[in-house]
């Protein structure tokens, strides 16, 4: 299973690593390790997700309050459009998909 990831992402995942680090450096190092761990489960499993938005899905990372955001665009490629925060105020996040 091939991943490709939105620009967007990296700036996602810089943010709430540096909101874990701040607060301690092994909750930003457990952060990375639940991202993993998700993509793992997508790739294993992709369909076993709920659609949320058209032909995007969600996964909720273990211990931590975040959604990734993808689509499969066939059975070997996942589009990562995002990595948002539950509790972030929603927004318009449309431009990403």
């Amino acid at each position: 299973m091939k991943f490709v990831y939105r620009p967007s992402i990296k700036f996602d995942l810089l943010d709430a690593v540096d909101y874990y680090k701040s607060i301690n450096p092994n909750l930003a190092r457990q952060f990375l390790l639940r991202v993993k761990q998700a993509k793992n489960a997508i790739a294993q499993n992709p369909l076993h997700y709920s659609l949320k938005y058209k032909n995007v899905r969600t996964i909720l990372l273990k211990q931590f309050p975040y959604h990734i955001h993808f689509a499969i665009i066939d059975e070997n490629l996942i589009v990562v459009y995002a990595i948002i925060c539950a509790f972030k105020k929603p927004t318009d996040f449309s431009n990403r998909y």
